[in-house]
């Protein structure tokens, strides 16, 4: 790429009507207890979902546990016990219960001990759920999406990747096709979670098996179809895992969008344990997700105290018996609230009555949710819908339900004038009777609208910008519930959200508040002309997925809300790009200088990416913000990884005397010492050390008894084995990190990340029942692999490649009878 150097709410409480703050508050931690969990299994396959702006959590049953339980909040910090939603007999160890609402009916999909699905439905989404169907096959871990034309899909787990099949009513499933692209390494994958954004179909899978700290949730992609293949985003890698201390065995999730109305968020289970009988003792989970581009990024895992999800900067439950002064008329009508529903009920004319919340003014950009429903029609024209970009009455949009003629109608009154009205067909049978919810995003001169979470309507218009929302109502009796507004929009929530340290932070989240806030750029006008805000930063496409900052010129820097896990030493990984010989950065923490003036080597490109890592930022823990300064020089800035550090030097050794020295602290495999060796026998991976450690010499003596297939680890993370029972050989590529393998015809360097990608070899005879001397150097990004000749590597490579950091060291064999011996690491 050609480049040019440039040198850019206080609570309002009118009877419960808000005008909320646009951050979060308090905190919570993961994995959270709810009141009420089942006492032998906790809360296992949580599903989420959002009914008139109130967010209802799903749980399977234990084995021994009969009635499905949901809890109820709305911040997704607080949880309500909600009671027993489902009595019935097939609940009975019933997997991973999913409920949709769709036209006044909720269903409930579960497969009872695996044994294929049954459909519940219920009037209420807090039960009772009764049964509908009887077994209608397709596995377990039934998932639902519905398509922006209204069309019904149905997922379910298999050994082979994830089936998808058509759906003829939400009683009725067809046959299943295979999804390419959905297998997780071979392994048996569940836990499908299918959705929307932008055109894009996404998909989230779990894989491996519940009782495995290995558990984990990978995600894929297309833009075709959903009963069409997928693409494996992170090139497969998982995108939710943790495997050791005390939060592991991470999955199951399901995905929706938070109080905000604009973050998504991830929920999905831990394994806190297991009980007597042999069951999952699992706990709930709940991380953001943030979106660069089309680009997916989980922040998360966390284990610590993390800021409450945002609220809306505006939300009314109508909880209150009168409409109160918080609100402003037009036209009049018979307005009033009766049990959480703000009414109207005026018929025989086709005057638009709007009742409008008078406490808060959007932003330029923002999201509206509406929730409506008719109580009754008159006979002139009835309509009812929501109302945005309030002014006064010459001026505002109304997104609005047709009834009688089953469509969507939106349009812009604009000084006195109507724009001309879009028509959009609703679905076959849609009853505007039953409550609907509408909702409206406004990005730049875009609006979207939405009903039940379907894409109805796009259209560009600049005639129409900040306001208020409200409510319309025409020639019916309707009811009105949940209301709300955010100056979020397309994803822009993440910007201000806490991100996780140690986690990996996309370069263009950072803080909104715009220049001298959020951040500072030395000239106006964004060069690259990419990603949703409207300011000077300079945004391009990054060949790597999503967006980066570009154009990063001496005296610019950005700032990121930070949530540190606990006080100590941390490594960034700086992911950059730029031709430039000095380019000069700083990180700094609220106020403090933490690195003090780096210098950053030249890429070679700009399309050149490498990482490169900063030691040793002591950080305090807790909520603070990270400031990124370019001292002097220009570089392109895509991501920012930190991870907990133990940078110390020391050298530690094992030459297998009796047994294991006490740095060993993971082990699968049947590993055993022998003769004052070290012995694997088929399949089996050893490791020690911290995973904080970065650069160090390894070395070992290594002997192939009936094969070679044999090395050393480094910069090792996540360790697991496979299966329910650990298996060695079902886990043998459940790590990450790198592997310097002796083969019998050649040495190799691989990348390990839950799947296994070669990066170098060097060919070369070697035989069983030898001893081999290997070392294995990391330094930065750079691998060297000495094989006999301790002077000249076999291999010498630099991984630019989204290297792994930090890690532990280990041994590894891979079907292979090996002795390892005379075992050091230097760091």
């Amino acid at each position: 790429m050609w480049k040019i150097s440039k040198k850019v709410v206080a609570s309002v409480c009118i009877l419960c009507a808000l005008a909320l703050p646009a951050t979060g508050a308090f905190a919570y931690t993961n994995p959270m207890t709810l009141p009420s969990e089942f006492t032998s299994s906790g809360i296992g396959d949580p599903f989420v979902m959002k009914y008139n702006g109130t967010f209802y959590l799903y749980s399977s049953t234990g084995q021994s546990d009969t009635g499905f339980k949901v809890w109820s909040s709305t911040d997704l910090a607080n949880w309500t016990y909600a009671g027993i939603c489902s009595t019935e007999a097939i609940t009975n160890d019933g997997y991973a219960p999913e409920v949709v609402y769709w036209n006044g009916t909720f269903y409930m999909y579960t497969s009872p001990g695996g044994r294929g699905h049954y459909v519940l439905t219920s009037t209420s989404p807090t039960g009772p759920f009764t049964v509908a169907t009887g077994n209608l096959g397709h596995s377990i871990d039934g998932d639902v999406f519905i398509d922006d034309n209204g069309s019904w899909y149905f997922y379910s787990a298999a050994g082979d990747g994830i089936h998808a099949a058509p759906m003829s009513s939400p009683t009725s499933i067809g046959s299943d096709v295979v999804l390419g692209g959905t297998q997780m390494s071979g392994q048996w994958t569940e836990g499908p979670t299918v959705f929307k954004r932008n055109g894009i179909y996404y998909m989230t899978e779990t894989g491996n098996h519940v009782l495995s700290p290995g558990y984990r949730v990978n995600a894929s992609s297309n833009t075709t179809g959903p009963l069409q293949p997928f693409t494996p985003s992170n090139s497969g890698a998982p995108i939710l895992l943790n495997t050791e201390g005390s939060n592991v065995g991470l999955g199951h999730n399901s995905v929706f969008i938070g109080p905000d109305l604009d973050t998504y968020y991830t929920v999905y289970h831990n394994l806190a344990g297991v009980s007597p009988e042999g069951w999952p003792i699992r706990h709930v989970n709940f991380d953001a997700i943030g979106w660069n581009g089309d680009k997916m990024t989980t922040y998360g895992p966390t284990n610590w105290s993390m800021p409450n999800p945002a609220p809306p900067n505006f939300e009314d439950r109508f909880q209150r018996a009168s409409v109160g002064t918080g609100y402003g008329n037009l036209n009049g009508g018979t307005w009033g609230i009766s049990n959480n529903f703000l009414y109207q009920n005026a018929k025989g004319s086709n005057a638009f009555y709007i009742n409008y919340e008078n406490t808060l003014t959007t932003a330029s950009d923002y999201t509206a949710e509406y929730n409506v429903k008719e109580v009754s029609k008159g006979t002139v024209a009835p309509k009812l819908g929501g109302v945005y970009g309030y002014v006064d009455a010459s001026n505002y949009g109304v997104a609005i339900l047709n009834g009688s003629a089953n469509r969507l109608e939106t349009t812009l009154l604009v000084n006195g004038v109507w724009d001309t009205q879009v028509n959009t067909p609703l679905p076959a049978g849609f009853d505007t009777s039953k409550l609907h919810t509408i909702r409206v995003e406004k990005s730049g001169t875009t609006y979207k609208y939405f009903v039940d979470k379907m894409l109805l309507e796009t259209k560009t218009t600049t005639r129409l910008g900040a306001g208020k929302v409200g409510y319309l109502s025409s020639d019916d009796e309707a009811n009105f519930g949940y209301l709300a507004v955010s100056n979020k929009v397309n994803g822009s929530g993440i910007f201000d959200t806490y991100k996780p340290i140690p986690g990996t932070i996309q370069a263009v989240h950072y803080n909104s508040g715009g220049e001298g806030v959020g951040y500072h750029d030395t000239t106006s006008g964004n060069t690259g002309g990419k990603y949703i805000r409207n300011d000077n930063v300079d945004i391009r496409d990054n060949p790597e997925g999503g967006e980066n900052i570009g154009w990063n010129s001496t005296g610019e820097w950005y700032k990121y809300n930070v949530s540190v896990k606990a006080n100590g030493s941390y490594n960034l990984g700086l992911r950059y790009a730029t031709t430039y010989t000095g380019t000069q950065v700083r990180v700094w923490v609220d106020s403090t200088d933490v690195t003090g003036v780096v210098t950053l080597p030249s890429t070679g490109g700009w399309d050149n990416w490498q990482t490169y890592s900063i030691k040793g930022l002591n950080l305090p823990a807790g909520n603070h913000t990270i400031k990124v300064e370019t001292v002097t020089g220009e570089f392109d800035f895509y991501t920012m990884q930190f991870k907990e550090a133990d940078n110390s030097s020391f050298t530690k050794t094992d030459n297998f005397a009796t047994t294991f020295g006490p740095d060993w602290n993971w082990s699968g495999g049947n590993w055993a010492i022998e003769s004052g060796e070290a012995s694997i026998d088929n399949v089996g991976k050893r490791t020690m050390g911290s995973t904080g450690w970065s650069d160090y010499t390894v070395e070992s003596d290594i002997k192939g008894i009936d094969a070679l297939n044999s090395g050393i680890m480094v910069r090792v993370q996540n360790p697991a084995q496979g299966g329910a029972g650990n298996d060695a050989g079902l886990g043998t590529d459940f790590y990450q990190g790198y592997l310097a393998v002796i083969g019998g015809n050649a040495v190799s360097l691989g990348k390990q990340n839950y799947n296994w990608t070669t990066l170098a070899s060097t060919a070369g005879t070697y035989n069983t029942n030898t001893w081999y001397h290997m070392k294995v150097v990391v330094s930065g990004n750079n691998i060297k692999v000495y094989v006999g000749d301790m002077t000249t590597p076999k291999i010498d490579y630099t991984d630019n490649n989204n290297p792994f950091i930090t890690g532990k060291v280990g041994m590894r064999a891979h079907y292979a009878h090996t002795h390892f011996d005379n075992f050091s690491v230097t760091h």
